[in-house]
C-alpha cells in the first residue's frame, strides 16, 4: 500500500520538481475577467503578472471543486494507496473543505487531510517533510500527524511593495492606498494561525528590511530544513534582502527561491519579496 502526497496550486510548486518528487498538485481556478484558468497549468506565474499589471481585468482565485479532488481520491482507492493531502490554510481558503467533500464522497477512510496553516513555500515546506517521511515508509496517518506537529514551526515574513492590490481587493479604501504610496508605506507581513497579519507599516523598502531582519532574530530559523526566498514577479529583488542577511550572519544555509502565483499575487501583487522557513 503505498503512500500519495497531495496538494494544492497554492503552494507554488514548480511543476518539475512537484513531478521529480511524486506530488500531486490540484490546480485553484482563477479567473481575469471572462477568461478562466488553471493556476500554474494554464496559466504561469509570468504571464499571470503580465495580466495583473495589465489591469484590464482584475483577478480573482476560487477554491477547486470537490470533483477535483475526487479524481485523485478515487484513483487511490482503486490501487489501495493512501493519501495525505497537505491544503491551503482553511483560513484563506475554502480548498480544505473541497477536499473534505471528495473525502466522503469518496467513502474511503485512508486519506489524510492536513490543513497546513499556510501558503505558498510554507505549504512546500510540510510537503517536502510529508515526502521525506513517505520515503522512509511511514504510513499516512503518521506522516499526517508528523506534518501537524511541524505547521506551527513554520515562518513566513513577507514585504508588500504597492498597496494597489489590497485595494483592489477592498482590503484598503482608495484614500489609505494614496495615503501609504504618498509615504512609500511598506506592510510587513507574516501568517499566523492560517490567517495573513499585518505585523509592521515600515516607510520605505530599507526600513521594511531592517523590520524583517529583526524577525529573523526574535524567530531564528532552523537549518535542518529548507528555507525560501519568496518573490512575486521579479526575483532580482533577493538584492533588497539576501547580501543583508548575509552580511549578519543570518543567511540560511539551504536556501531556494519560491515565486508566488495567483493565489498569493492577487492580493499583494508586484514586487514583493520574503522568505519561508522552520524556527529553530
Amino acid at each position: 500500500m503505498a503512500v500519495r502526497i497531495l496538494t494544492d496550486s497554492a503552494s507554488d510548486f514548480d511543476g518539475v520538481i512537484a513531478s521529480r518528487r511524486r506530488i500531486e498538485v490540484v490546480p485553484l481556478p482563477v479567473q481575469f475577467g471572462s477568461a478562466s484558468f488553471l493556476d500554474g497549468k494554464t496559466l504561469s506565474h509570468e504571464v499571470f503578472y503580465k495580466l495583473l499589471q495589465e489591469g484590464k481585468e482584475d483577478p480573482s482565485t476560487s477554491q477547486p471543486t470537490p470533483a477535483a479532488f475526487l479524481r485523485y481520491f478515487e484513483e487511490a482507492k482503486a490501487a489501495g494507496d493512501q493519501v495525505v493531502a497537505i491544503l491551503l490554510s482553511g483560513a484563506l481558503s475554502g480548498t480544505i473543505q473541497s477536499a473534505q467533500i471528495a473525502k466522503e464522497m469518496c467513502e474511503y477512510a485512508p486519506i489524510h487531510i492536513v490543513d497546513s496553516r499556510s501558503a505558498t513555500a510554507g505549504m512546500q515546506i510540510l510537503v517536502n517533510f510529508a515526502c521525506k517521511l513517505r520515503d522512509s515508509g511511514l504510513p499516512a496517518e503518521d506522516i499526517a500527524g508528523e506534518v501537524e506537529r511541524l505547521r506551527e514551526k513554520v515562518r513566513i515574513f513577507a514585504v508588500i511593495d504597492t498597496l494597489e492590490y489590497l485595494r483592489r481587493g477592498g482590503r484598503l479604501t482608495g484614500f489609505q492606498a494614496g495615503l501609504g504610496t504618498v509615504t512609500k508605506l511598506k506592510p510587513v507581513v507574516t501568517v499566523r494561525d492560517g490567517s495573513v497579519v499585518i505585523l509592521h507599516k515600515a516607510f520605505g523598502i530599507s526600513a521594511a528590511v531592517k523590520q524583517m531582519r529583526r524577525l529573523l532574530t526574535e524567530h531564528p530559523i532552523d537549518d535542518d530544513f529548507p528555507s525560501y526566498f519568496l518573490y512575486t514577479d521579479d526575483r532580482s529583488r533577493e538584492e533588497l534582502l539576501l547580501p543583508q542577511l548575509r552580511e549578519a550572519g543570518q543567511l540560511p544555509r539551504r536556501l531556494h527561491f519560491c515565486s508566488l502565483g495567483a493565489a498569493m499575487g492577487t492580493h499583494i501583487g508586484p514586487g514583493s519579496l520574503g522568505i519561508a522557513y522552520i524556527e529553530r
